[in-house]
């Protein structure tokens, strides 16, 4: 071989080196450009997701919130029927006392 087909065969080789040098940057940009969509996508889908397990969570908790007033009220209308009960009925004994005291000190 002589120099000058040497060369030439160097001068090949090294455009064709940077040729491949150059589609390898092309795909790995794209890939870049793939993976920041991707990662973009992934974040808000783990995002929605989050809003409605919290959504989820706030309407459980507001369930539950009413649940528990509905019977902390039962039980105070339970417990103000109780205080009334015994309230009247003191106040019959009261009264029957009184009325007792009053006829027993006119008698």
């Amino acid at each position: 071989m002589s120099g000058i087909e040497t060369i030439k065969i160097i001068v090949n080789a090294e455009k064709e080196a940077a040729k491949i040098l150059e589609e390898a940057q092309n795909r790995a940009s794209e890939i870049r450009k793939r993976l920041d969509s991707m990662i973009q996508e992934q974040r808000e889908d783990m995002l929605r997701t989050a809003r409605k397990e919290a959504a989820t969570l706030v309407e459980e908790g507001e369930q539950k919130g009413k649940a528990e007033a509905a019977a902390y009220e039962k039980e105070a209308e339970n417990d103000t029927r109780q205080i009334l009960t015994r309230a009247s009925t003191r106040k019959d004994q009261a009264v029957t006392k009184v009325v007792e005291a009053v006829l027993g000190l006119k008698a």
